[in-house]
């Protein structure tokens, strides 16, 4: 790109930065290049709208609307910030300006690259995500499912390990964070167990996915009861349902439960599904299978019991 095919009215502040205008529609042509962030800046963007539309009711805040920052690298330009008004204006959000304030810096493409991760950091549900495609990685763990394959099971470990999701956590008293690595490798064969049946992603919840680490730890043959629940193949007798049959329907329920906290309704998923696995154990014969309504259990005991067939006791970072 030529300097004087994008910029007019060039003004130097130091060598290597200067203020010029740009028309809207030739600023919209320079590429971003900011990668792995995107997506993290355009859903960002949703939230923020109102805050801009209140901005420019201020018409002195028109030039700071108008002002935006890019890069010029190696004789090319790349767009720094801008990108958030960039969606309202497509949108028509806002009105986009027809001229453009634009500061110009001069950067190598590590220092560009940093600018980008400090304006835009990756959200912390990617970026724990990656900490466990990495885990992964290190662990020698490559999985089929949907379910398990991307790595979305931060919260399920901490379900599984304390028995409720981070945010819900008493820092007071539970002041680190679950060792990621630690935690996969601990429930390493209990997961690769649960990818073997293909899991339903929409079945196998955070608060279903912490229990089944949690009760398959104790005992193996419990992959039964996941199998015919992941295929729904849940039995009614009468007016009564089999374990694996309230389960499903009470996951519905839940689902749709307006709640202050998501992390709530997974625990109390994870609840139940242990209490589902425990009525599952007596057998069909049993008075106790048959049932209603499903209940919840407080499973603390088990995820103690867990630990000590894991011999994890006592480590402060699980």
């Amino acid at each position: 790109m030529i300097k004087n095919k994008i910029f007019s009215k060039i003004v130097e502040v130091n060598e290597g930065t200067f203020f010029a205008e740009a028309k809207y529609c030739d600023w919209v042509t320079i590429p971003d290049n900011h990668g792995k962030n995107r997506g993290n800046i355009i859903r960002y963007t949703s939230k923020i709208e109102k805050n801009w539309l209140n901005l420019s009711k201020h018409k002195q805040l028109d030039d700071y609307i108008k002002s935006v920052d890019i890069a010029l690298i190696e004789g090319d330009y790349y767009k720094i910030n801008g990108l958030m008004r960039k969606n309202l204006w497509e949108k028509g959000v806002l009105k986009p300006p027809e001229v453009l304030i634009v500061r110009v810096f001069s950067l190598d493409k590590l220092s560009y690259a940093e600018t980008i991760d400090i304006l835009y950091p990756v959200s912390i549900k990617n970026r724990s995500q990656n900490d466990v495609l990495e885990c992964y990685t290190r662990l020698g763990l490559s999985f089929n499912s949907d379910r398990l394959k991307h790595g979305y099971i931060i919260e399920t470990l901490n379900i599984a390990l304390r028995g409720e999701p981070r945010a819900l956590q008493d820092k007071r008293t539970i002041r680190a964070e679950i060792n990621i690595e630690q935690a996969i490798e601990t429930f390493k064969d209990e997961l690769i167990l649960i990818d073997s049946i293909n899991p339903d992603h929409k079945m196998f919840s955070t608060g279903v996915l912490a229990a089944s680490l949690v009760m398959l730890s104790i005992d193996r043959k419990n992959i039964d009861f996941f199998i015919k629940f992941n295929t729904f193949q849940g039995e009614t007798k009468e007016d009564r349902n089999d374990p694996v049959e309230a389960l499903t329907r009470i996951i519905e329920v839940l689902k749709n439960k307006p709640a202050t906290s998501e992390g709530k309704i997974q625990v109390e998923i994870c609840a139940k599904t242990i209490k589902a696995i425990q009525l599952w154990s007596h057998g069909p014969e049993h008075e106790k299978y048959w049932i209603k309504r499903l209940s919840s259990v407080v499973f603390l005991p088990e995820i103690r019991k867990m630990k000590s067939i894991k011999n994890i006791h006592g480590n402060r970072e699980l």
